[in-house]
């Protein structure tokens, strides 16, 4: 739900407002909007899936930033309630739209509501989405600080039929070796990998957290897609997708269409390629492939396939 750094002391004067609102807050989950940032396929430009963010609208009809919301929540044993209403109303989005997934981040409080398993099958039975449809986003740090009850939470999570997102990985925690063992599916890099000014030792971790996730079958993911030196590197890795501010900011419904920008360059790419390769079979080899056809002609075949829906 946090998808953005964030300087306490720039809202620190209306953390006490929120926190003397929030019981009313408690009452109504309406107050409560989800919005949602695309994940998006870096060898297509098609949706993965969408992360979904919490905002919570004031009094005055304002957005809150979520960062302000978790704030006034720590330490108040409500955090978990804010969990069940996230994933409550996203399933309900998914029962509305069926072309959506989406990833749900779940706060440390919800490793003790031995429930929520439980209620989870009730929702989805409830509004008859299919779990596989759901991912859970579980920070790297948190994972590691309550690791006996949140294996067992995402086990259980797992036999659901949901997936598991290790979220703001670092390779702090848990050794690369470790990853092999642990019952999640995506692995997302901390936005700290996506700057421009990345040391020799972490593009070399960056590398590494990107091959072996590729030989333990866990795609990875990298966030904070900034600026396009960061989604350079993204390519340069090799990983499964992209997510950041320059690719789609937050917004109040999930995307279902595909990364135009990066869908046209991946098409370019692809008919360069069939240009070269007609060019060498015809040109070194004497192959014609396309008899009487120039290979313009192809490739203008290609673009129509893809463009016109033959």
């Amino acid at each position: 739900m946090m998808e953005t750094e964030f300087d306490p002391l720039a809202t620190a004067h209306i953390d006490l407002q929120i926190e003397e609102d929030f019981p009313e807050i408690r009452l109504e989950a309406d107050k409560f909007e989800l919005w949602f940032q695309p994940v998006y396929e870096l060898a297509t430009g098609t949706v993965l899936h969408n992360e979904v963010l919490v905002r919570w609208r004031d009094m005055q009809g304002n957005l809150r930033q979520p960062q302000e919301l978790l704030m006034a929540l720590q330490n108040t044993q409500l955090l978990c309630q804010l969990d069940r209403i996230v994933v409550e109303k996203s399933i309900e989005v998914l029962q509305q739209q069926p072309k959506v997934k989406v990833s749900i981040n779940l706060s440390n409080e919800i490793f003790t509501d031995q429930k929520f398993p439980e209620q989870l099958h009730k929702w989805l039975s409830q509004y008859n989405v299919l779990a596989k449809r759901i991912s859970f986003e579980i920070a790297e740090e948190m994972l590691c600080q309550m690791q006996p009850q949140a294996i067992t939470l995402i086990t259980e999570l797992k036999m659901i039929g949901c997936s598991i997102v290790i979220d703001d990985f670092t390779g702090k925690y848990f050794s690369l070796l470790q990853l092999q063992e642990l019952p999640i599916s995506m692995i997302k890099l901390d936005r700290s990998f996506a700057r421009k000014s990345l040391s020799s030792s972490q593009k070399q971790i960056a590398i590494a957290i990107s091959y072996i996730s590729k030989v333990f079958q866990k795609q990875c993911i990298v966030k904070g897609i900034d600026d396009k030196y960061s989604l350079k590197f993204a390519s340069e890795l090799g990983v499964k997708g992209v997510q950041g501010y320059s690719l789609s900011q937050p917004q109040d419904n999930p995307k279902t269409f595909g990364l135009v920008s990066l869908l046209i360059s991946r098409i370019i790419v692809s008919a360069i390629a069939i240009l070269i390769l007609l060019y060498i079979f015809k040109s070194f080899m004497g192959i014609d492939l396309f008899k009487d056809r120039h290979a313009w002609d192809v490739i203008s075949d290609f673009f129509e396939s893809i463009f016109g829906g033959k």
